[in-house]
């Protein structure tokens, strides 16, 4: 179709064909949610630690999933590097918060200190579904579905621990919300196969800021596609070779300018002085990058380099839906407006 869009949510998968293909991150020892901020909340009610730490970079509905625990920021710089001189202060019992950023593992020496400590590691792996180095240095992780494949609804739990999880009773998400999520999949797909208005946005956004909170089950659609419906082996390839063409192009704006062996990536995220410009210039050219993420409000303003970072940061899509053209045309697009 004319005037491809390049971003946005998933459509729903095309769900005819069968894959015999495993999903890589499910390995029976996890919750399977409704999403991922649920996740959290369901961890942090089970584990009652006295505190939560979280980076000073990150997504607002991680904060607003603790309830009634505190939550403390350690210090996440410009270039996503963690500081280490607020580990010696973490007790026993505390649970601390990683981020694979777009894909991309932390420090596992970072892991082995809180744990040598007592605490507990919990490694938000949102933005890293299909990376292989997921897990290996966590007590829990938290995958989203959603970020990287066309289902309704979706988050996971996993549990690298002793802990039962068995306890934890899981009810359906509320009908109406549901079927609002499920409806803007069909139409992204929708639009994506024939053109027309862009209903589906409206609706994923409110759904997505509305997502139920708390020990909601995903729905057994999207864990019959996840199942089912995808061949993750492309997926990984497609995303990994879109990345490395953008990188072929902006590397000297990237924040990861080389694509470790067991990373697949969210997306290709680069720093621009200018990033509210550039995405203006993206938007009219029907590219659509996110900005991950906006923190003013949510991390205290002391925490200088991370809102810097939150001011230039851009993500470019590099997932399996486009083409190398595609992420031509995006690079191209960059280089000239950046170069006004």
């Amino acid at each position: 179709m004319n005037n491809k869009l390049i971003g946005g949510m998933f459509g729903l998968v095309e769900f005819f064909k069968i894959n015999s293909q495993p999903p890589p991150f499910l390995n029976k020892k996890e919750l399977l949610l409704t999403n991922a901020r649920s996740g959290i909340n369901i961890l942090s009610t089970l584990l009652r630690p006295s505190k939560v730490w979280m980076p000073s970079f990150l997504c607002d509905v991680m904060v607003t999933a603790v309830q009634n625990i505190d939550v403390e920021f350690y210090d996440v710089d410009s270039h996503l590097h963690v500081s280490r001189d607020w580990l010696n202060t973490v007790q026993s019992g505390e649970l601390v918060v990683f981020i694979d950023y777009f894909g991309f593992p932390f420090d596992p020496s970072l892991a082995k200190q809180i744990k040598e400590r007592g605490g507990w590691v919990l490694e938000d792996a949102s933005q890293a579904l299909l990376s292989s180095h997921v897990g290996k240095n966590s007590d829990f992780v938290l995958f989203s579905p959603r970020k990287f494949l066309g289902v309704p609804d979706g988050g996971i739990l996993r549990n690298n621990t002793s802990i039962d999880f068995s306890e934890v009773q899981l009810t359906s998400a509320p009908a109406e919300w549901w079927l609002s999520a499920f409806g803007a999949t069909i139409l992204r797909r929708e639009y994506d196969l024939y053109g027309g208005k862009r209903h589906w946005f409206n609706i994923f956004q409110e759904t997505d800021k509305n997502g139920p909170l708390g020990p909601y089950a995903m729905s057994e659609l999207s864990r019959i596609l996840l199942e089912n419906s995808f061949d993750y082996s492309s997926i990984s390839q497609k995303r990994r070779d879109n990345y490395q063409l953008l990188n072929s192009y902006l590397s000297e704006i990237a924040l990861f300018p080389e694509l470790a062996h067991d990373v697949v990536p969210l997306g290709y995220p680069i720093c621009l002085t200018n990033r509210d410009y550039i995405k203006r210039i993206l938007f009219e050219n029907n590219v659509y990058p996110p900005v991950h993420w906006p923190i003013f409000g949510i991390v205290p303003k002391e925490f200088e380099e991370s809102h810097k970072l939150s001011n230039t940061i851009l993500t470019l899509v590099c997932d399996q839906r486009y083409t190398l053209s595609d992420m031509e045309k995006t690079a191209n697009i960059i280089l000239r407006a950046h170069s006004k």
